[in-house]
C-alpha cells in the first residue's frame, strides 16, 4: 500500500492549501465558515483515502496526464466521500466514526454547550449543511481541473450521474431497513453496487482513465474491475462490522443489526435459520436497544449455520474475478501491481 500512502500525502497537501484559500471569504460570512473548513480537513485525513489513490491508478492505464490534475481530482473525490459519510452517519444514527464522535454528533454536543433548544436536531442540520459544502467544494475542483474542457465536462457529468444513483440506492437502503421488505440476493448486490462499489472504485478509476485519455475498452475493463473490487470491499465491511472490535472499527460493533440493514450476510442468515432462531433474530434486528449479548447471539448463529463460510466463498470468487480483470489491462507494470495488491488488501484487511 506504499503507492497509496505516497499519493495520500500529495492529496492532503493540496487539500490543506485549497481549504486554506477559502478561509478568508468564508470568515466574512460568519464564524461557522472557518469552523466548517477546520472540521473537513482532519475528517478527511483520518480516512484510508483509497479513492484518491485509485484516480492515480486509473491514470496509469493511458497517456500520462498532468500530475496536478490527478491530485486535484483525488482531492475532489475525498471531499465527496466526506460528504457521503456525514450524511450516512446521520441516516444510520451513528454517533461514532473512526473512534471519534461523528460530525453531526460533534455539532450536537456543541449545540448542547451553546444552549440550543434541540441539540440533536441542531447537530443533524449542521451536519447536512457541512456535507453540502463539501459536495460543492468537490465540484468546484472537478470543474476547474487542469485538463481539456471536454475531459472536465465528461468527469463532471460522470460524477453527477453516479452520485444521483448513490442517492437512489441510499433511499432504497433506508426503505428496506425500515420495512423489512423481502429482497432477493440480486437486489442486495445491486444496492452494494450503486450505494458504495461504483462511486468508491469504478468511478475513481474511470476518472483517472479519462484524464489519461485511455481507450473505451480500457474504461470498460476498469468499470467491471471496480464493481468486483467494490462488492468485495463491502462484503468485508459486513463481516468486520460484526466480527471486528469497536477499537478496530472506530464505532460500535453490530450497527448494521441495529439499523436492520439488508446485507448479504443477514439475508443468508435469515434464509438458513430455523423458525425458532428466525423468530429470535426478528427481535434483535432493528432493535434500537441492542446489547452486546444480542450481537454475540447473531455472531454464534452466523458461524454455526455456515453463513460466514458462505460469505468467505463469495469473497474468494470476487477476488478471482478482480484478479482476472487486472490481467486484461494494458501491460503497464505499476497499475497492475498496485491493483493486485489492493485486491489482496481488501480480501485480508482487519479494519
Amino acid at each position: 500500500m506504499d503507492f497509496f500512502d505516497r499519493h495520500r500525502l500529495k492529496v492532503i497537501a493540496f487539500l490543506d492549501g485549497f481549504l486554506r484559500s477559502k478561509r478568508e471569504s468564508y470568515a466574512r460570512i460568519n464564524a461557522w465558515g472557518p469552523d466548517a473548513l477546520d472540521k473537513l480537513g482532519p475528517f478527511i485525513r483520518t480516512g484510508k483515502m483509497l479513492r484518491s489513490g485509485l484516480v492515480a491508478v486509473g491514470a496509469g492505464t493511458g497517456r500520462r496526464p498532468s500530475g496536478a490534475a490527478v491530485v486535484q481530482a483525488g482531492a475532489a473525490i475525498e471531499l465527496i466521500q466526506a460528504a457521503l459519510l456525514i450524511h450516512d452517519d446521520i441516516i444510520d444514527r451513528d454517533e461514532m466514526r473512526r473512534g471519534r464522535p461523528s460530525l453531526h454528533h460533534e455539532y450536537a454536543l456543541r449545540g448542547r454547550a451553546l444552549g440550543t433548544r434541540n441539540p440533536g436536531h441542531f447537530g443533524e442540520g449542521m451536519g447536512i449543511c457541512l456535507a453540502d459544502i463539501a459536495f460543492f467544494l468537490a465540484f468546484e475542483l472537478l470543474s476547474t481541473l487542469p485538463a481539456p474542457r471536454s475531459v472536465r465536462a465528461e468527469i463532471v457529468a460522470l460524477w453527477s450521474h453516479e452520485l444521483c444513483l448513490v442517492g437512489l440506492a441510499q433511499m432504497q437502503d433506508l426503505y428496506l431497513g425500515e420495512t423489512r421488505t423481502p429482497v432477493r440476493t440480486d437486489d442486495i448486490i445491486r444496492l452494494y453496487l450503486y450505494k458504495t462499489a461504483r462511486y468508491s472504485f469504478s468511478v475513481p478509476l474511470l476518472t483517472g482513465a479519462k484524464l489519461a485519455r485511455a481507450s473505451r475498452a480500457v474504461e470498460e475493463r476498469l468499470d467491471g474491475l471496480g464493481e468486483s473490487l467494490g462488492v468485495l470491499f463491502q462484503l468485508k465491511d459486513d463481516e468486520l462490522g460484526l466480527f471486528s472490535s469497536e477499537a478496530e472499527l472506530g464505532k460500535p460493533v453490530g450497527s448494521d443489526i441495529r439499523e436492520c440493514k439488508q446485507t448479504l450476510l443477514s439475508h443468508a442468515l435469515f434464509r438458513r435459520a430455523e423458525p425458532a432462531d428466525r423468530k429470535r433474530l426478528e427481535t434483535i434486528f432493528g432493535n434500537p436497544r441492542i446489547t452486546p449479548a444480542m450481537v454475540d447471539e447473531v455472531k454464534a448463529l452466523v458461524d454455526t449455520l455456515g453463513v460466514r463460510s458462505e460469505m468467505a466463498a463469495r469473497m474468494r470468487r470476487l477476488r478471482r474475478r478482480a484478479l482476472a480483470g487486472i490481467a486484461q489491462l494494458p501491460a503497464e507494470g505499476r497499475s497492475r501491481r498496485v491493483l493486485a495488491e489492493l485486491v489482496e488488501f481488501s480480501f485480508d484487511r482487519r479494519k
